[in-house]
């Protein structure tokens, strides 16, 4: 039983002497082992204010839809919601269009808050007759399905 603590010990001694070599020094402990206070967070820094999606910014994305059209998010992030990065914007707009896709829409679409309703409640009965209504949005299948039936009917 002491040849195997003895080789553990070895073993132990080896890797700390080589740590000794190749570690930076503040990682470590004098005798070569890790100082796990090292790898502890120094500081943790927690957001205390969330930002919260209300009907103030939906009305400015309305807004930002009428007057710079769909994939300009940029720009509507710049002149109605600086606080809300672009990726947000594009994805808070394609649930008010009730569709995963806004490429359907040429870039600068533009639309007032009646006709962005319209083209909800149009992809909802499109989703509810193919099977393609998701979590309140049209989404595509691996058939295409949504596709296929807006070419049948016209509505591409």
């Amino acid at each position: 039983m002491t040849a195997v603590s003895d080789e553990a010990n070895d073993r132990v001694a080896w890797a700390n002497a080589m740590r000794l070599c190749v570690t930076r020094r503040d990682a470590l402990n004098d005798d070569g082992s890790i100082d796990q206070q090292f790898f502890k967070p120094k500081r943790v820094v927690f957001e205390t204010r969330a930002k919260k999606w209300g009907d103030e910014e939906r009305a400015k994305l309305y807004e930002g839809i009428e007057t710079y059209g769909i994939q300009e998010w940029g720009t509507i992030r710049e002149n109605l919601l600086p606080d809300w990065d672009t990726l947000n914007l594009r994805v808070k707009a394609a649930r008010l269009m009730g569709t995963q896709s806004l490429s359907r829409y040429p870039k600068g679409w533009k639309g007032t808050k009646a006709e962005v309703e319209a083209e909800y409640a149009k992809h909802k009965k499109i989703g509810e007759a193919t099977g393609c209504w998701k979590n309140g949005q049209l989404v595509e299948d691996d058939n295409g399905t949504a596709a296929k039936y807006m070419a049948e009917h016209g509505l591409l």
